[in-house]
């Protein structure tokens, strides 16, 4: 199955299945059940970063259903083979739970990057009715074929990068959306058509917000720390502004303040956290410390005198009122 830079882009602009936070999280774990069930017991022995892996390619599927990262991608985030993440995939797809399909390459008309829908995803109905996956073939580089004539007449090959440039223009590869520069490439594919070219500048907020931090703390984050929490910032951005009307400068801010939280969180000591969640914070009294004139200690003194003589006097006829009581009770 192929799929052509055109279906591809509409593919990015559907709209997305997932609404809220709770349903992203519901949705990651019922990928991950049926990841799990395809495995078997064999799950519980794959390594950790094996799991997470697994774990940031269901992440990455809530939303439509399909996840387009390349294999080299999830190798280099979690310190795996690709190889690894490609026996992952192989075992899903041998177990029904997922369909491979393959982004049309720009260098020659065969198949790119691979694209994997999850069939268990109620997106899934949309994207096999739309491509047809029940035509299982896999779509290989294109040959021109020699036919078996006889020798006398002459054949020729002829290079896909030879053909004319009228062919090129009206060729799919014509409306490939470049990548916006300066932003990485997860993000670029994910967000570039849903914030144009105002991704640069949201993401350049959360590099600001980065480098606070590590001035404040005399660090250095890695660059796999940074672009995770710029995903997930940009992230909760766009799920927070499709039910919220946002001017591009308020979107800046709260996506500055969203990652400056994540990147405290992220570098700040787990025994410091224990301690501020354990410490009791109790109100500090002011006490002042400066001389006070001789004029002003006298009027307080005399104003306590005043207040002491009140509650003497009150407390005589709260007396006075008692006996009378016992008084007129004898008499009754």
């Amino acid at each position: 199955m192929l799929i052509f830079s055109n279906d591809f882009a509409r593919m990015q602009n559907y709209e997305s299945y997932i609404k809220d936070k709770d349903q992203q999280k519901q949705m990651k774990y019922k990928l991950l059940s049926i990841v799990e069930s395809a495995f078997g017991d064999s799950y519980a022995r794959l390594k950790p970063e094996t799991r997470n892996a697994i774990d940031m390619i269901c992440f990455l599927a809530t939303d439509k259903g399909f996840v387009y990262a390349k294999d080299s991608y999830f190798a280099k985030e979690h310190n795996i083979s690709t190889r690894t993440v490609r026996r992952v995939m192989k075992t899903l797809e041998d177990a029904s739970k997922i369909v491979k399909a393959h982004r049309s390459s720009s260098k020659h008309n065969g198949r790119g990057a691979a694209v994997y829908f999850f069939v268990d995803h109620p997106c899934f109905t949309h994207w096999q009715q739309y491509f047809g996956f029940d035509v299982q073939a896999d779509v290989q580089a294109e040959n021109a074929e020699i036919a078996c004539e006889s020798k006398s007449e002459e054949s020729k090959k002829v290079s896909t990068y030879s053909l004319p440039n009228n062919y090129i223009k009206n060729h799919f590869m014509s409306k490939t959306i470049p990548f916006i520069k300066g932003v990485p490439k997860l993000i670029n594919q994910t967000f570039k058509d849903l914030f144009k070219e105002s991704l640069k500048d949201l993401y350049l907020r959360v590099r600001m917000a980065s480098q606070k931090v590590c001035q404040s703390i005399s660090m250095t984050l890695s660059k796999k720390d940074i672009h995770s929490i710029a995903y997930e910032s940009i992230h909760v951005l766009f799920t927070y502004i499709k039910t919220r009307s946002m001017s591009f400068e308020e979107q800046c801010k709260l996506v500055y303040r969203i990652a400056l939280n994540k990147f405290n969180d992220l570098v700040q000591p787990e025994d410091k956290k224990d301690e501020e969640e354990s410490v009791i914070v109790t109100p500090r009294k002011s006490v002042r410390k400066e001389m006070l004139p001789d004029w002003f200690q006298a009027q307080q003194e005399k104003e306590e005198t005043t207040e002491s003589h009140k509650t003497v006097s009150v407390a005589n006829e709260e007396e006075e009122m008692a006996r009378m009581k016992a008084i007129l009770a004898h008499y009754a």
